[in-house]
This record gives structure tokens, sequence and C-alpha cells, in this order.
């Protein structure tokens, strides 16, 4: 077993809050640089980036789990992670059933291209997508475990879209795999001892919008392989595994 470096929440041009410059080579280059070695691509509410990221990501060496953060009914963020593509998507089509028949409104949002491992535009989503999907907390744990998947809270130190936000707490028996915290704010000692006390791990990511988020790496999982089962013992502290983080 060894550490891996790793970011697990970075969107892409098909987040309508990213920057244009969020494309394959450009991020995996600048990941590259930055010594990461496991990415995660979550898009608002949608999977359909993700082919292309794991195919320029193979290209360069890195691992590249395709993954999604969620927008709950009560407008909380949950990074949604999978092994496989088919998976995510299938994931994927249960949240578009859920998400409101609205267009976006690209002049006030951004816009939302779809993009080949080349970072060519080859299309893009029509649908809104910054907005709540028709399931609660509890149901999009169940169905991102259904498929095999990781849920992580996001930005649990963050006020606003934030589990600790929206409740004020993690609540007891929801099944969350981990949390995550952002790498700038002053950390709670009662956000910290709650996490303890569900006995999981919290994980660092950059919720990357621009290349510039993508830096030195502060979180590091300590692993066999590079995969989401290894992950999975990472965040529960089990059979050695384990997550090390810069604050």
């Amino acid at each position: 077993m060894r550490e891996w470096a790793m970011d697990l929440h970075i969107h892409t041009v098909l987040s309508p809050c990213a920057a244009d410059d969020m494309l394959p080579s450009a991020v995996m280059g600048r990941a590259r640089e930055a010594g990461l070695e496991i990415l995660a691509i979550t898009d608002h509410n949608s999977v359909e980036n993700a082919a292309a990221f794991l195919e320029k990501g193979h290209e360069m060496g890195i691992k590249v789990f395709p993954g999604m953060e969620l927008q709950t009914k009560e407008d909380i963020h949950l990074v949604c992670l999978f092994e496989q593509l088919e998976n995510a998507l299938q994931f994927q089509e249960t949240v578009y059933a859920k998400l409101p028949p609205l267009k976006n409104k690209k002049e006030a949002l951004g816009e939302q291209w779809l993009v080949d491992a080349h970072d060519q535009k080859v299309g893009e989503v029509e649908r809104l997508l910054l907005v709540g999907a028709a399931l609660t907390l509890e149901e999009a744990v169940a169905s991102v475990h259904l498929l095999q998947g990781l849920c992580i809270a996001s930005h649990l130190d963050r006020q606003a879209f934030s589990l600790w936000g929206y409740l004020g707490t993690i609540p007891p028996g929801l099944p969350l795999d981990g949390v995550e915290l952002t790498p700038h704010l002053a950390r709670d000692p009662a956000q910290l001892a709650k996490i303890k006390a569900e006995g999981f791990a919290y994980v660092v990511s950059s919720d990357a919008h621009y290349l510039s988020d993508l830096t030195t790496p502060r979180c590091f999982a300590y692993i066999k392989e590079a995969t989401l089962a290894e992950l999975k013992l990472a965040l529960r502290h089990e059979e050695g595994r384990s997550i090390r983080t810069i604050r």
C-alpha cells in the first residue's frame, strides 16, 4: 500500500459556473503538474463530460472516477462517485428524471458545454442543471449505493448548499461514506467531533471551477490501489487504509 494524492471534486465546462478552460487536456495537465494521481469529475447534476475526462486521464496516467455533484430536494450538495461509467450514467438517468423541466438561462448562469477528450465542443446541455432534483437526502444516498457508488457530503463547513448548513449536524444513521471539508475555512471543533463520532474520515477537495484551484495536493489516501472499494475502506479507517489531509 502507499499514499495516493487525490482531489475528489472537480468541475468542467459542463458546470455553468466553471471557467471555459476547464477542459480535459488543461485539467489533466494541471493535475499532473500539481502531483495529483486520483481525480473525480463532479459536474452539477450531470456526468455527461465524464467519458472525455476518463479518456484523457487514462492517456496521461491519472485515475479518474466518474461522478456528479448532486443537488438534492433540500438543496444539499453531495459528491457521488462511481467506479464504472455505466453506473454513473445510470445514476444520471435517475437524476435527470427528477430535475424540473426547465431550460438553462445561459446568459445569467453560464453555458453548459459537452466536450470530447480532444477539448472540442461537441454539444450543449440545454436543460437547467443548477437546480435541486426531486430526490430527498435519504433517497439520493440510497440511489448512489444501489449502483455501488460512494456518497460524500460536499463542503460540510460551508453554510450554503451543505448538509451542516441545512441541518446543523450529520443525521445519525444516514449511511454516508464520508464528508468533505474545504481547503481554506477554519475547522469547527463541533464538526470534527461529529465526524469522528460517525466513524468516518473527511476529505479535503478543491471544488475546482478554475484551473488555478488545482494546486498542491491537500488530501491523500493510503490504499492498495486506486479503486472505490479501497477508498471506501480508507474513509472508514478499515483494514489498514486511511485518509490524511493537510488541514
